[in-house]
């Protein structure tokens, strides 16, 4: 026990980050699609991440990165831009933080449309919802819990905080997604999250059950482009990815922020 704590209390407080700029994806776990690291106008540095989604229902392009066995707390944040004539058509994924069972990392994936039972596991994506707003569409996340509400079909999809006031994600402009979640003590309605981006709060849940058990951990980031159905090729970059053990600067305030209202999709 006292080897464990004196190992946890060592451990740094980014545990992940990558620019691109050695332009190679050894670090990643995984990946899937249509990508390519390139010099088209980086966030910062030389260098830069492009995904491509293709035309159809289904496509779209994701890298994968696990931090095994994880964490009660993280801290995330990315640079993303979206091309000048992006548009994602119905609804899209972007980028996602997952919790697997720490004894089975794809424990998070496949299961679109279920209903977490605190053993298996839960997922927050954050990205944009077009829904009536301008392409990409207006900032939110999209959320999997125990505790979370049947859609009007029968299934558990994603429930979904909007950023209130609106926060609407540009196109052809760099900007800075950041989420937060810290987990819930198992069985308890203790568990938070709150999303930002360009340091403006989105929004921020509190009292969420994410686990009845410690099998769960945070321990998976998606880069994720998936696109429902497209009638376009639609491409976005990204740059500056970053996993740290702790919130950052603009996330501060967090406690002070009020609880935004939950809806599914």
């Amino acid at each position: 026990m006292i080897v464990l704590a004196l190992a946890a209390a060592i451990q740094p407080t980014v545990i992940f980050s990558d620019g691109f700029e050695n332009g190679i994806l050894n670090s990643w776990g995984d990946r899937k699609g249509t990508m390519e690291i390139v010099t088209d106008d980086p966030y910062q540095g030389e260098h830069c991440i492009k995904f491509t989604g293709e035309i159809g229902t289904g496509e779209g392009s994701k890298l994968v990165q696990w931090f095994m066995p994880g964490y009660d707390e993280i801290a995330i944040k990315w640079a993303v831009k979206f091309a000048d004539d992006f548009d994602q058509g119905r609804f899209m994924h972007l980028c996602a933080v997952g919790g697997n069972r720490t004894d089975n990392k794809w424990s998070s994936f496949g299961k679109a449309g279920l209903k977490p039972n605190g053993t298996d596991f839960f997922i927050t994506n954050l990205e944009p919802w077009l829904g009536k707003n301008s392409p990409p569409g207006r900032l939110m996340t999209y959320s999997y819990w125990p505790d979370m509400k049947k859609s009007g079909d029968g299934k558990y999809w994603g429930n979904m905080t909007l950023s209130n006031p609106p926060i609407q994600v540009p196109r052809d402009k760099w900007v800075v997604m950041s989420l937060w979640i810290k987990l819930n003590t198992p069985g308890k309605h203790d568990g938070e999250q709150a999303f930002w981006m360009d340091g403006k709060l989105g929004g921020h849940d509190k009292g969420i059950r994410y686990r009845d058990s410690n099998i769960l951990k945070l321990n998976s980031l998606f880069l994720d482009l998936y696109l429902h159905d497209s009638k376009q090729i639609n491409v976005c970059w990204f740059d500056d990815v970053v996993v740290s053990r702790e919130p950052f600067a603009w996330m501060k305030d967090i406690a002070q922020s009020k609880t935004q209202k939950k809806t599914d999709d």
